[in-house]
């Protein structure tokens, strides 16, 4: 039975691993120092002046020193850029003063032609984004850049005529284009070479550069988030749990030197990446990831529940939701899952009595749509049938959604 259930997880592992590749026009994750695409489906990168080898998310990452060094792709992506795509990467950038040029698609700098192009600007400490088909179809979008953070990450999702730009996982702007904006054929997607530096005189990125992934379609809000590499980051959510029990929390990948937890008391390695914590009361623990050069930091709230003391009929839910996709409020579910020790199901109907959603989870959370489209604002009505401490329950009651 065991040996089953180990070759059905080993199939579906290998038949996503298969979706995954089919779906990626190209993927450079650098993870055996070469300029090479993973799949060696797609032609290699061509880099400029020398970049280094260094620490990424996976084994590697490329290097640039704000001098020569640069990356670009191949001019066969040009074509894929006029279809459905999503553009995913990630970058470290030193302390730089001034306009520093990240990556850019465009060819020349007298226009606004054909353009797209991420910058960072020092005095403001600000991202800026472009992206425009000709002077009545330019867009931009600026957006202050975390210091929390050594890795950060860029994401362009086009789906038909909309272009949504996000910086660090959130959504920070939905852009509706006039038209198709189609790249110029004799330009290439290239990091720190933008045709606009000498004009600009701006400077080239010096920093890390990591995962450049081109996928074939519009990936979704939330596969955007499950493709997330969890860099100097906590991957453990803030969750809840019994006095006495412990709970481990995982780290993303890092290439930090020293990793330092606070408070450390309720931790069995208070420098370990993913230490044991076993905290007496409600405890919220910050980690610093000292990267030399860069440190990052992150926080989790761990909840300490008393079982003596559970109100069984409690369920936290929210009496109203907004799924706009500004990472507030954008779910709906139960907050306080740990009261629940089996789930029957959770339901969800709209005012006329038809169920638009349901789930045997009890941390799943409804995205406010049926069959991948938004539903409407109102009310709405959630069913859930429960145990809690070994007694049945069930919980009626209703909530409004708003857009």
């Amino acid at each position: 039975m065991l040996k089953g259930i180990y070759y059905l997880f080993v199939f579906n592992f290998l038949l996503q691993q298969c979706i995954f590749a089919q779906e990626v026009s190209f993927r450079y994750n650098f993870d055996d120092c070469t300029y090479e695409e993973a799949s060696i489906s797609f032609p290699g990168m061509t880099p400029g002046g020398n970049p280094q080898c260094v620490c990424g998310l996976g084994e590697s990452s490329y290097y640039i020193d704000g001098g020569d060094d640069f990356l670009t792709v191949s001019n066969q992506a040009n074509v894929l850029l006029d279809e459905d795509f999503t553009l995913d990467f990630y970058f470290w950038m030193d302390d730089q003063s001034g306009e520093t040029d990240i990556f850019s698609h465009r060819n020349g700098c007298a226009s606004l032609d054909s353009l797209m192009a991420l910058r960072y600007f020092s005095a403001t400490n600000e991202l800026l984004f472009e992206i425009g088909s000709n002077v009545n179809n330019y867009h931009s979008v600026r957006s202050v850049l975390s210091k929390d953070n050594c890795w950060h990450r860029f994401t362009l999702v086009k789906f038909k005529l909309e272009y949504l730009i996000y910086f660090d996982n959130q959504l920070v702007k939905r852009i509706i284009s006039r038209e198709n904006i189609s790249f110029s054929r004799r330009a290439g997607l290239t990091f720190a070479n933008s045709p606009c530096n000498t004009v600009n005189l701006a400077n080239k990125m010096k920093g890390r550069i990591d995962e450049i992934t081109l996928y074939k379609r519009a990936l979704s809000d939330l596969e955007i988030l499950n493709f997330y590499k969890f860099p100097d980051k906590i991957k453990t959510e803030n969750t809840t749990i019994f006095k006495g029990e412990s709970i481990l929390i995982e780290s993303g990948t890092t290439c930090a030197s020293v990793v330092t937890w606070t408070p450390s008391v309720t931790l069995d390695d208070g420098s370990a990446l993913s230490p044991l914590a076993t905290p007496i009361e409600s405890t919220t623990y910050r980690v610093s990831y000292n990267n030399g050069t860069c440190t990052s930091t992150d926080t989790v709230r761990i909840f300490v529940a008393d079982k003596d003391k559970l109100d069984c009929d409690n369920l936290l839910l929210p009496k109203a939701f907004t799924p706009n996709n500004d990472g507030l409020n954008d779910r709906y579910g139960i907050s306080n899952v740990f009261l629940i020790d089996t789930m029957e199901y959770f339901e969800i109907y709209d005012r006329w009595g038809a169920k638009v959603w349901e789930t045997r989870e009890a941390a799943e959370q409804w995205d406010g749509t049926l069959k991948g489209e938004p539903l409407n604002s109102g009310m709405y009505l959630y069913k859930i049938k429960y145990t809690c401490n070994q007694e049945a329950k069930l919980n009626i009651d209703n909530f409004t959604l708003i857009r």
